[in-house]
């Protein structure tokens, strides 16, 4: 289940873009089933974040995905998708 859903005109929630603007942000990419996660230190806005993830994808080559902290629960860290809405751990 999404956390959000991204409008058809490309808007963004504005608790995403809180959590965007504040929260640790991190970019996982890789090749096959074998990727790395490392902080991102960019513009925090989601056109910044959506240029890197497609640099980071190579033209298919690669893939990559961005995801911002939410909050810890009982389970550890949760992050959020920022193209997707989902929650991960």
């Amino acid at each position: 289940m999404s956390y959000y859903t991204i409008n058809e005109n490309g808007s963004v929630p504005k608790a995403i873009e809180a959590l965007i603007s504040s929260g640790p942000i991190r970019i996982i990419s890789g090749e096959g089933e074998i990727g790395s996660i490392e902080t991102y230190n960019g513009k925090r806005s989601i056109r910044a974040i959506k240029i890197r993830l497609t640099r980071e994808r190579c033209g298919g080559d690669r893939w990559a995905k961005a995801q911002v902290f939410s909050h810890a629960d009982q389970l550890g860290d949760v992050y959020v998708d920022i193209e997707t809405g989902e929650y991960c751990a």
